[in-house]
């Protein structure tokens, strides 16, 4: 952890994504969403691909953070846009999802009146 947190302050994304992990999967160490979070978007903010999609994952899901759905569709895209073919997926899913719920807005009011 040590060595991880220091080659991250020096700027290392790969270093800041393999602690966030560590901190997200709670085995080595008390899980701890909030900080692991953090070091995801400090490795997605360097280009990390993979913090990316799982700062994603967790936005999506409320995880170390509020849920936020357009935010995790950002985060979603930018991998995407760098060719990570899971990213994409989740993308296609938030995208049918807004879809879904814009299309149901008009009939639920009808419902409603």
């Amino acid at each position: 952890m040590e060595w991880f947190e220091r080659a991250s302050l020096a700027g290392d994304d790969v270093a800041a994504f393999n602690l966030a992990v560590i901190l997200d999967e709670g085995k080595l160490v008390a899980e701890d969403n909030r900080r692991a979070a953090k070091f995801y978007r400090l490795a997605a903010d360097r280009g990390n691909v993979d913090a990316m999609v799982n700062l994603g994952l967790m936005l999506e899901n409320g995880e170390g953070s509020a849920k936020d759905l357009p935010a995790a569709h950002a985060m979603f895209r930018k991998a995407a846009n760098e060719g990570d073919a899971f990213a994409g997926q989740k993308l296609a899913e938030l995208t049918a999802d807004e879809t879904f719920q814009t299309a149901m807005l008009g009939k639920t009011s009808r419902i409603i009146k």
